[in-house]
Formats: C-alpha cells, structure tokens, sequence
C-alpha cells in the first residue's frame, strides 16, 4: 500500500477561488511550542525569552494592518505551533488584535489550535470570550512510550484533564488530534488510543498515519537507520480499523483523515479542500488569492523587522498557471468524500480538465480507484487506500503544466 494523502496537522494548501463565491478566510500562525517534535515540519520555535512573544504580537498586528483583508473572513483558523503556549495576558492581547482587524462575530467558525500541557480552563475561557468557538487539540497519543517517541510534552492523564477543563470552560467544539502508524505500533495498541478517544466525545477526530517529512529529526533518523517505519499492512488495517470503529461511533469522514462528529466539519480545512481563498499571517504562513500564493518569511526576526517597517514580510510568491490550478484542484477536491467537480474547475478555472487528464481519469477508473457519477469525481474504497498515488497524479509535470 502507498502512503496516504495524510500531515500531521493539514498545512494550508494552494487553494483555488471557489466557485460562485467570494468567502476569504483567514489563517494566523503563531510559531512557538514548549518543545519541538521530531516529527513536525511546520515553523516552530521554542525561545526562552518571553519577550519574543510581545514582538511577534507588535509585527501581527502591524502585518495586519498592511494586509488586505476581508472584513469578516468566512473563518479563521488560530494555528502553530502551539496558540496555547502564550500567557493569558499574550493570549487576550493576540484575539484582541484580530477583532482590531476583522469582525470576528461574523465568522462561521474561529478555531484555535492548542496543546494539553498548555490549555487549561482560564486560557479557554479568554478564547471564547474573544469569539473562538472550535478548539483542536493535539493529544496524537495515550500512551507514555509513543508520546516520548513523537516528543510530546503531555501524558495522557493530561490530555484527558486539559479536554475537562475545555469543556468545564464552555467548549461546546473541541476536536481531537491523534496519530497512527508508528513504528512498532499495532493494531490493537491503536484501537486503545481511539477508545479512549470516544470515551471523551469529541466533537471532531483527526486521525494521521505518521510521516517522515524532509528536515525533521524523523526523517533524519529514518535514513541514518534508526528508526524502522511501520509494516505497511500494520498500517493499512490502522487506518481501515479507524474508519470502521469511528463510523460506528457515529462519526462522519468528511475527508480521508478527518471525522465529523456532533461538531461537524472543520470549516476552514474543508474551505481549503473546497478551493476558498485565504490569508495567511505569521512567520511561515501561506496564502492564496485569484491565482496568486505567497509564503511569508520563516525566521521570527526577519519577519518581524519586515512586518514592524511596513514592509511585505513574502519570502516567496507565485502566479498559477490556469492548469496548475486545475491540478491542484483535483489533488485537494478527491480529498474529500463527496469528490470534486470537473465541470465546475473547468468554468471556474476556463481550462479543458478533461483533454489534460481524461487518459487519467480513465485509468484510475480501470483501476477501481475513482468512481465518476456525471462530472464528480470519487475516490473508492480502494482509492482511499492510494490515495496519494490518485491525486499526485493529476498534480501535472511542469512541462504541461506551463
């Protein structure tokens, strides 16, 4: 089996603007963590001087200030590394900058991401005070060996106390994230940590097959030999195990990795899958508008400087060509249960999806990975198993894609 289209924590992709619509949403990276995992190949840092915090609070609302944005983004998503890390008084001041900026009342959905060790009931209570109602957490396992593997800061005892108190604070939309797929890891070692997942009821589930991004102390110790990646088949029957215990549990997958339970989907994910623009703010944060994406700098110092001289703080930036577009369109949209429509990327984006990748199309249907129901596109149960084999398929090579 192929590895499956599945991060850690969904990094925000290249989006394409949505059919018939002109929602923005907006994402805010905030890039400290009390320690950096081996795994993660997001922009973290750990930094004991807390002073750092108040700059990068001062460059944020200056970042925002010179950006343009949508009065009332359709969401906002709070991500990191780690929101939760920052003291109650940093905490209120960042959500206080935001609804400087934009009218957070009037999104749908405003989630913030945050950790065990470092959420309690006070800083859940000040989130909510300030329009956050989604909480994501990051507990990956219960386990004490596979957590000091992964470098998690928390036990397990912890990240059952710290979802009590997200739910004693008011939380009424508080997700769980967990990972799959270590090495060594069993079947039944999994369904423990997923069991004792639904005895908490969460109101959404991430669940991640574990990956060995470039740069990581991971993928380091992958080639040095040190570590020896999961039996495939251990990890197929991981993931097909987590579809068939959290559907009976009455959870929905929406996407490959995500399951809606009583709190729905995660808005602003699914506004990614779905092709929705979006800003992006905050040391290493991407965004995507009209075809065009950026990512700003990673280094907090460079990007605060930037930001704090009224300066564009873009590392990098791109203009799509019509047919990257379509790409990744379809390696976002087979993401998602329901599909993607080929029709609707072809007036959107005026390029003929099915003379590029009809001959595709055609043989991942032969191939009993993509079932077509008129213009949809949808990944079958076979599909879900390669799914990454699927969509990096109609991502096209440069050549084509030019």
């Amino acid at each position: 089996m192929s590895r499956r289209l599945a991060r850690v924590r969904p990094k925000p992709p290249v989006a394409v603007f949505a059919a018939n619509s002109t929602a923005t949403s907006l994402y805010v990276h905030v890039p400290f963590c009390v320690v950096k995992c081996g795994y993660c190949d997001f922009t973290s840092y750990v930094v004991e001087d807390t002073s750092v915090h108040d700059m990068f609070l001062r460059a944020l609302d200056a970042e925002l200030s010179s950006t343009t944005l949508p009065e009332s983004p359709t969401t906002i998503f709070i991500g990191g590394g780690t929101p939760s890390h920052l003291a109650p008084h940093r905490l209120e001041e960042l959500l206080k900058i935001l609804g400087r900026h934009v009218d957070v009342s009037g999104c749908v959905e405003v989630s913030m991401e945050a950790n065990p060790e470092s959420i309690d009931e006070e800083k859940a209570a000040i989130a909510m005070r300030y329009g956050v109602s989604r909480f994501s957490m990051g507990v990956q396992s219960f386990d004490p060996s596979r957590l000091h593997f992964l470098d998690r800061a928390h036990t397990g005892q912890r990240a059952r106390e710290a979802f009590l108190e997200l739910r004693r604070a008011g939380a009424a939309n508080a997700s769980i994230d967990l990972i799959f797929g270590l090495p060594g890891q069993t079947v039944a070692q999994w369904e423990g940590d997923l069991e004792i997942a639904l005895e908490m009821q969460p109101d959404h589930l991430s669940c991640y097959s574990l990956t060995y991004e470039p740069g990581t102390r991971l993928h380091r110790d992958l080639r040095l030999g040190r570590v020896v990646p999961v039996e495939e088949e251990a990890d197929r029957a991981m993931f097909l195990r987590t579809r068939e215990l959290l559907a009976g549990a009455g959870y929905h997958a929406y996407e490959i990795s995500n399951f809606a339970g009583r709190g729905g989907p995660c808005r602003h994910n699914d506004h990614y899958w779905l092709q929705g623009d979006y800003v992006g703010v905050g040391p290493g944060a991407s965004g995507h508008r009209n075809g065009v994406r950026h990512t700003n700098l990673k280094p907090i110092d460079a990007w605060g400087r930037a930001a704090l001289d009224g300066l564009p703080p873009v590392a990098t930036a791109e203009t799509l060509t019509p047919k990257q577009r379509v790409g990744e369109a379809l390696w976002l949209g087979i993401r998602r249960r329901d599909g993607v429509d080929v029709a609707a990327i072809e007036r959107r984006v005026g390029c003929p999806v099915e003379s590029l990748l009809g001959k595709v199309f055609a043989a991942h249907v032969a191939n009993g990975w993509i079932e077509r129901d008129g213009t949809w596109l949808r990944l079958t149960s076979a599909g879900l198993l390669v799914a990454d084999v699927v969509g990096s398929d109609y991502l096209l090579p440069a050549d084509i894609a030019s």
